[in-house]
């Protein structure tokens, strides 16, 4: 499985690049990433055009960031980004899949999923390999568009990005990229795989799980 293929990663990467809404929401994840992690090893799964690692490796120098997706075109492209950015130095693409990470135990501080846990297919099986590839006491985030928005939700979106972009957010972005509250609830339901804590935590058009091992 190549993930999503050239010419689609090309026109996806331009729209990352571009959209008002896409660079708030890895802003705030760079942010509060680094103001958690000053130092450490990050993972990166499904990093696309890699916007979150380039960030990251330009604002803290002590992270050592390491990101992996399942389309070789979005490596390459995520690769000459870092090049562009002068962060190539910094941060490091490979191709690779949740469910076979391709690391050893006890590699990452921090394992990062933003807007790609809805593409696991096998996701119980996914975080028994994150859990593995995580020091004790390393974390892993997820973010993803809520599908379950509410009003209050909605009405933010269109005072912050207007009603155009408010309605592609909520019509289309989000029935392509999203995660439900019974999604959510499944995730907290894998006790077993031996997590210490999952906490959901709502952000409004977002919703963010942290499991800590």
């Amino acid at each position: 499985m190549e993930g999503i293929p050239g010419p689609g990663a090309f026109v996806y990467s331009k729209i990352v690049a571009n959209s008002p809404f896409a660079k708030d929401f890895y802003r705030e994840v760079v942010e509060e990433i680094c103001a958690r992690f000053p130092s450490g090893r990050v993972l990166d799964i499904g990093t696309g055009p890699g916007v979150i690692p380039i960030a990251m490796a330009l604002k803290s120098n002590g992270l050592e960031i390491v990101a992996i997706d399942i389309s070789q075109a979005m490596v390459e492209i995520a690769g000459k980004n870092a090049v562009e950015a002068g962060a190539s130095d910094r941060v490091k693409f490979q191709y690779g899949s949740a469910e076979k990470i391709p690391f050893t135990d006890g590699s990452f501080d921090l394992v990062l999923a933003t807007l790609s846990f809805h593409h696991w297919a096998r996701p119980y099986e996914c975080l028994k390999e994150v859990y593995r590839v995580l020091k004790a006491r390393g974390e892993l985030w997820i973010y993803e568009i809520k599908w379950d928005l509410t009003r209050e939700n909605r009405d933010q979106l269109k005072q912050r990005y207007g009603g155009f972009l408010a309605f592609v957010i909520t019509n289309f972005v989000r029935g392509h990229s999203s995660i439900s509250l019974g999604k959510i609830q499944q995730v907290q339901s894998y006790q077993d795989i031996g997590f210490a804590r999952i906490i959901p935590e709502d952000r409004g058009a977002f919703v963010k799980l942290k499991l800590v091992k």
